[in-house]
Order: C-alpha cells, then sequence, then structure tokens
C-alpha cells in the first residue's frame, strides 16, 4: 500500500548514525539489540511476556524525546549488563522542556521488575494519549484537529472532554483561593481602615474641644481665676496679671481694663478670705 510498518524494533537495522550503533543483529548472537533489550531478555530467561515489549517501548519512548538510548557503550556486552544492573537517568535530566507524565510513563516503562511496569501496551497508550491532549490543551497555537489521526473520534474526543473539564476545574479552583485570598484582603484592609477613621475622628474631637477651648469668650470668672494662681505671697501687679492671662488664653487685656480687674480681683479675694475665717 506504499505505507512502512515497523514489525519489530528488536530486530531492526538503523541505517548511518543516528543511534550510534553498528549491526544490531548478527549471526551467533542472541536476537535483538541490546540497547532496547529488556533486563529479563538480557539474562536469556525463559519466562518473557508483554512486559518485555513494555521495556524495549520505553527505551524507544526515552530515545525518541532526549535523542538517546537509555544506556550505551561501545560494547553490547556492557549495554546488556546496564539494562540488568543499572537505574536510567530521567529524560527531564537529559533534556528540558518534557512534560513530568510523560517522564513518569518512560521510567514506570523501564522499571526492572516486569511486574513493576504499566499492566499492558493499553494502559500506556491512554497514558500517552491524555498527555498529548493535555499537551494540545495547554500550548499556545495548538489545534485539537492534530488529535484527529491518535485513534477513535470518541475516545479523542472523551479524552479531551476530560482533559478540558479538569483545567477547566482547577482554573476555577484557582479563582475560587484567588477570590477569598483577595476577599480576606479587603475585609483586613476595611477593618484597618475603620479603626483608622476612629482614631482620626476621636483626634479631630480632641482638637476641636481644644479649639473651643482655646476661642471661648473668656468670661470674668476665667481672669479671676487666673488671678488667684497668680497670687504668691501677695496679690499679682496689673502687669504680672496681664502676662499670666496672655500665658493662660493667649489673649491681650488692655491695661486699664486689668488695673481694674486687679482692685475687683483683690476685693473680692479679700472679702472671701473674711468669710472663710469667719466661717
Amino acid at each position: 500500500e506504499g505505507t512502512v510498518k515497523v514489525l519489530d524494533f528488536g530486530v531492526a537495522k538503523f541505517m548511518g548514525e543516528t543511534l550510534g550503533a553498528r549491526d544490531l543483529t548478527v549471526t551467533g548472537t542472541p536476537l535483538g539489540s541490546p540497547m532496547y533489550m529488556s533486563p529479563e531478555q538480557a539474562q536469556g530467561a525463559r519466562e518473557i511476556d508483554h512486559r518485555s515489549d513494555l521495556y524495549s517501548l520505553g527505551c524507544l519512548l526515552h530515545h525518541a524525546v532526549t535523542g538517546r538510548p537509555p544506556f550505551t557503550s561501545s560494547t553490547p556486552w556492557a549495554v546488556l549488563r546496564m539494562q540488568i544492573e543499572d537505574t536510567p537517568i530521567a529524560p527531564v535530566e537529559l533534556r528540558g522542556g518534557i512534560p513530568t507524565a510523560l517522564n513518569d510513563v518512560i521510567l514506570h516503562l523501564l522499571a526492572k521488575r516486569p511486574e513493576d511496569r504499566p499492566d499492558d501496551a493499553a494502559a500506556v497508550r491512554d497514558r500517552l494519549l491524555t498527555i498529548l491532549v493535555e499537551d494540545v490543551l495547554m500550548t499556545p497555537g495548538r489545534d485539537v484537529l492534530d488529535l484527529a489521526d491518535l485513534g477513535s473520534t470518541f475516545d479523542v474526543a472523551g479524552r479531551f472532554l476530560a482533559a478540558a473539564r479538569a483545567e477547566a476545574a482547577r482554573i476555577v479552583e484557582e479563582a475560587e483561593e484567588c477570590k477569598a485570598v483577595a476577599t480576606r484582603r479587603a475585609k483586613l484592609m476595611v477593618e484597618t481602615a475603620r479603626r483608622e477613621l476612629k482614631a482620626l475622628v476621636r483626634r479631630t474631637e480632641d482638637i476641636d474641644a481644644e479649639i473651643d477651648r482655646i476661642t471661648a469668650p473668656m468670661s470674668e470668672e476665667d481672669f479671676y481665676q487666673v488671678f488667684k494662681k497668680s497670687i504668691d505671697g501677695s496679690y499679682p501687679s496689673a502687669d504680672q496679671l496681664r502676662r499670666d492671662v496672655e500665658a493662660t488664653y493667649g489673649v491681650t487685656l488692655p491695661q486699664r481694663e486689668t488695673e481694674r480687674m486687679i482692685n475687683r480681683f483683690t476685693n473680692r479675694h479679700t472679702a472671701e478670705l473674711q468669710e472663710d475665717h469667719i466661717a
């Protein structure tokens, strides 16, 4: 039909130096490519099942995303030993930009023990398809129609819808968290502003009271109280009373008025002393 199909990666021969490999299948050697053989294959185990192919798939995916197989060496036997004993380097450590989910799938496939790998190829396909769908959703400029060749239209559409819903749920959750944070901050700002306003009102009231006290018209009684406070063994003079009134109320009394006050206040105070003495 004019379509190239790869039947068995284990016995394929790559042309050129793409893989840095020589002849991968030679008469008298194990059938397969050491760089893509599972640990159980490398050990010559008889009980080998589909999970060995999953390991080989992990090697291929590792090569596809990093540009190199998990294990390489100049000798096939060294590669076989690495397949059996060594831990593969995570793809994300070899190349940036690899999705974490894809990195996890590859490392899952490259588990040394068959029972630690995915159950079957269908499970791997599901995970890879989900990764592709999420990539289309999250990458600007990607076309949803890019997924058309991945398989069943309903399967792809269902996964796309599920991924879209999950992303929408995540966005809604983040929005709710942002809203909650903004609400808490707004409440805190309102409470702070309310406290500051109350303090400002109290301060304003104190200032108003002080202004009222200062600007209130002075009465004869106010001046008499200053007169009494100025008595120091003898009654104050007119000049002393003027200075004390000005210091207390900021008011400058006329000289003649002050002299008359001195006479009135002296007589009044003398009378009060006499009343106290009689009492």
